[in-house]
């Protein structure tokens, strides 16, 4: 079922895991590379989804879910043709292996799960964004960032990273990035951390093999 109403989850479940797991995969602490997104969105009917069952194993541990299954996300299985599935066969496009699934973390800007598409409804984004709920996951997002872990942003993220420096004060390298100083539709680097076009926005084959080969360097 499509939902274009952008809203906090109304699952229990997916409330639940994420008040532990604020991140899907290996723990952003432990992994090398982070993959930095705005919203975890889940379709809203969930639940009832014939794929709930994978779901609860791979927020349950994301990295022995990729070892068993050899997909790295839940949303690749034949099964599943809901929201997020498109961003999610672009990362697959990367061809990252099981074998180092345990350096491979996926978190977002707002640190609970989300339904319908925040680009609908900035207002309300903004107000999950800069909420007393979300504070905790900001203060330990920015310590990831200014780690020397590679990071990979979506670009549009930067304007989200200045509102949040103005308002609070944390993402301060962020402050003076200018955006048109960058190739949409290109792989940008800024120290250890590149921004990239949106995985479900058409990301081309190109950027995809330079940020496969940034992963490879890094690794070896």
């Amino acid at each position: 079922m499509k939902n274009n109403n952008f809203q906090k989850h109304p699952s229990k479940l997916l409330l639940d895991f994420y008040k532990t797991k604020n991140f899907q995969g290996a723990s952003p602490f432990d992994a090398k590379i982070l993959f930095v997104g705005r919203d975890s969105n889940w379709a809203i009917d969930i639940e009832e989804s014939p794929i709930l069952y994978l779901v609860e194993e791979y927020l349950s541990d994301g990295v022995k879910f990729w070892k068993k299954y050899g997909i790295h996300h839940p949303f690749l299985h034949p099964k599943y043709d809901g929201e997020g599935k498109k961003y999610h066969k672009a990362i697959s496009r990367l061809n990252l292996q099981s074998e180092i699934a345990n350096k491979i973390s996926f978190i977002e800007i707002v640190g609970f799960p989300t339904t319908g598409m925040s680009s609908t409804n900035y207002k309300k984004f903004n107000e999950y964004l800069l909420s007393s709920e979300n504070k905790n996951h900001l203060v330990e997002l920015d310590q990831l960032l200014n780690s020397k872990k590679l990071i990979f942003l979506y670009w549009g993220l930067i304007d989200s990273l200045k509102l949040l420096n103005k308002e609070t004060g944390l993402f301060s390298k962020f402050a003076n990035i200018d955006k048109k100083t960058m190739i949409r539709t290109d792989l940008n680097k800024f120290g250890n951390i590149y921004f990239h076009k949106h995985f479900s926005m058409g990301i081309s084959p190109e950027t995809l093999q330079k940020i496969s080969a940034e992963i490879r360097e890094n690794l070896n």
